[in-house]
């Protein structure tokens, strides 16, 4: 067996693995599949320099963001074969919605729940939230520290600018302060989330912030990178290389 007919392979049990079989509809054209497994599966989307559980999180925020309804079912059904929980699957669309809005996170919340239903699960309720106001300002300053450090309040974020701290005050009590810290995902898993987003959404600013800040909550350099990088079959490969331009350039800075 050559090389090529050995990575072909690989891609195909990957893709399998993501709930697309071999006589899915959508690969039937000449040489179509071959393609897909020889690229996508076997030389992106089977690379392991995130485990399994990890390696889909990208995925998941790219087919939420994209609003491609077959491919969130199929990669929940999948999630859920790899180990994550179920309230992990839905916490990266909930994560999602701070960068790519409500109505995709929605979207992707009901499929997941129809794949729930036929797996017979049912999520239970958190409990009341009786945190203050004053409360979530200090929780989320504290995320913001862990992750940011010196640099949480530059750009957008300045106190200094009423302008874009009007919103972002908000950002801080709801996103760092109730967001970040919920259960389902570690910051860890949400960074990647957050990573794989900007990537998808070209924020390039955003993505030089959090790709730095990624190294302090427990992800390596070449991780931030493969969280951009699982994006391309989801999204485009010419997005994930202009991201990973980005994060090349953001983590050549602190050397």
């Amino acid at each position: 067996m050559t090389d090529r007919q050995s990575n072909r392979e690989a891609g195909a049990l990957h893709r399998r693995v993501l709930h697309q079989a071999d006589d899915d509809p959508g690969l039937a054209v000449p040489s179509y599949r071959d393609y897909v497994d020889d690229f996508y599966h076997g030389t992106v989307g089977a690379r392991d320099v995130l485990v399994m559980e990890d390696r889909l999180i990208p995925a998941l925020t790219a087919v939420c963001y994209r609003g491609e309804k077959k491919a969130i079912a199929r990669l929940v059904g999948a999630a859920l074969d790899a180990g994550l929980e179920p309230r992990s699957v839905v916490e990266v669309f909930i994560q999602s919605a701070l960068y790519g809005g409500l109505p995709h996170t929605e979207q992707a919340i009901e499929i997941a729940n129809d794949v729930f239903s036929k797996h017979k699960i049912v999520l239970a309720n958190d409990p009341p939230d009786t945190r203050t106001s004053e409360q979530l300002d200090q929780e989320g300053a504290a995320v913001m520290e862990k992750l940011h450090g010196k640099r949480q309040a530059g750009g957008y974020a300045s106190p200094d600018d009423p302008i874009t701290f009007a919103l972002y005050q908000g950002a801080i009590r709801h996103g760092y302060g109730n967001l970040w810290i919920r259960p389902g995902l570690d910051i860890r898993q949400r960074m990647i989330c957050a990573i794989a987003g900007f990537s998808m959404l070209g924020l390039h600013d955003s993505l030089r912030k959090f790709c730095v800040s990624a190294l302090n909550v427990g992800l390596s350099k070449r991780q931030v990178a493969e969280a951009a990088i699982q994006t391309a079959p989801w999204n485009s490969l010419p997005g994930a290389m202009t991201a990973l331009a980005t994060i090349s350039a953001a983590l050549a800075e602190m050397d």
